[in-house]
Order: structure tokens, then C-alpha cells, then sequence
């Protein structure tokens, strides 16, 4: 027995409307599943920064202690071996120098001064050169930074005078005779090891780095969220 036309047109609307809800239900799963990835995403992106920025404020909130001053050249330099005396000794530091509590002294191989009034002026701090004697100098300097952080070091260079050549002997007479006097020949000494004490300077460079990639990171993560939106 076959069943009315109404029967058959009802079931197939019934047949219709479980096939909707069949693809409403697979479009709300996936639609929920959709959101739960950008939620991880985002919370994934949010951790990820939260990290970066402590650790960024962790190394900048250090790098003061890490950046006090320090030697970055001098002249002579450290080792030198000079043939002729150097009209001055310079010094530059990695910050502004106060000419208060600021000191350079350069000390002969014969242990007298060897410098002339100390000059300092902005980051640099210099002393005319008084030395004569060939051997090795002692360059020694205390210099008080604006942040108030005092910086003591020292090193060495040595400077090779050619010898004296000796005085032709005086004619010998009958009534008396002189011997010749040989001319006194300066001895050098080898350069020590450097005693220079002071703090690096590339915790800067490490902050800059640490800044761009907190920077990086966060352009990265606004821009994932314009495209998702």
C-alpha cells in the first residue's frame, strides 16, 4: 500500500529540516572551534609579550648598574712602544667626567712624575708628557663620573731612547792625562700587565637589542590581530 502524497511531501520536509539542522550544528562546531584557536592564539600572543616585556624591564632596569664608566681609548696606547717621547697623555671614558675627584699621574721607570697639569675636559682627561728616560711609564688615573661612580685603572708603555754616543777621548799631555767618560746608557724595561679596572659598555648595545625586539613583537602581534579581524 503506498502512502499518500501528503505523507511523502511531509517526510521529505522532515528529511529537509534534519538536514539544516545537521549543517547549522556542523557550522556552530566549527565556528566554536574557530574562536577556541584564536583564543589560544591571542592568549598565546599575550603570554609571549608579557614575557618580553618583564624581561626587557628586567635587563633596562640593569643596565644602569651594568653601564658606569669605563676607558674606551688612550694615548699612548696600552703596550706602546714608542721611539719618541708623546707630547701628552690622553685619556677618553664612555661618559662626561667632573674635574672634581678626577686624577691622572704618569710615573718614570727612575719612579719620578712624568706628567704636567691635569686637564679635563668633557669625556677626556689629559696631561702634558714630561718624561726623557727610556723605559716603561705607569699611566694611572681615578676619574669621578656626573653619576657619581668612581672608575680606577693603570697600564703601561715603554719608551726606547737611542744611546748616547760616546765623548772622544782628551789629548794626552805629560803633565796630566784624562780618561775618557763613557755616556750613561738608558735602560728599558719590558711592559707589565695592564692593571686597568672599569665596567663594559656592551650592556647598551644588549638593551638596544632587547628594545627592538620588544618592538618587533609587538607590531607582530597588532598586526595578526587586524588580520584576523
Amino acid at each position: 500500500m503506498r502512502d499518500s502524497p501528503g505523507t511523502e511531501q511531509a517526510g521529505n520536509v522532515d528529511q529537509l529540516r534534519i538536514a539544516v539542522d545537521h549543517n547549522e550544528a556542523e557550522a556552530i562546531v566549527g565556528d566554536s572551534r574557530q574562536r577556541t584557536r584564536e583564543h589560544r592564539a591571542a592568549r598565546r600572543g599575550a603570554a609571549v609579550l608579557a614575557v618580553l616585556v618583564g624581561l626587557g624591564a628586567l635587563l633596562l632596569g640593569a643596565t644602569p648598574a651594568w653601564a658606569h664608566n669605563a676607558l674606551v681609548e688612550a694615548s699612548p696606547k696600552k703596550d706602546a712602544k714608542l721611539t719618541a717621547a708623546p707630547p701628552a697623555v690622553k685619556l677618553t671614558f664612555l661618559a662626561t667626567l667632573k674635574s672634581d675627584g678626577t686624577k691622572l699621574t704618569v710615573t718614570g721607570p727612575d719612579a719620578a712624575a712624568a706628567a704636567g697639569p691635569v686637564t679635563v675636559s668633557g669625556k677626556t682627561v689629559s696631561a702634558p708628557f714630561t718624561g726623557t728616560a727610556g723605559g716603561a711609564y705607569t699611566v694611572a688615573y681615578e676619574v669621578l663620573s656626573k653619576d657619581g661612580h668612581v672608575v680606577k685603572g693603570s697600564y703601561r708603555f715603554t719608551l726606547a731612547v737611542a744611546e748616547s754616543a760616546a765623548p772622544s777621548p782628551s789629548p794626552v799631555t805629560e803633565s796630566a792625562q784624562v780618561s775618557p767618560s763613557a755616556a750613561p746608557v738608558a735602560a728599558s724595561t719590558a711592559p707589565v700587565a695592564d692593571t686597568e679596572s672599569g665596567d663594559p659598555w656592551w650592556p647598551w648595545v644588549g638593551g638596544a637589542a632587547v628594545a627592538g625586539i620588544l618592538v618587533g613583537g609587538l607590531v607582530n602581534l597588532v598586526k595578526k590581530r587586524r588580520e584576523k579581524a
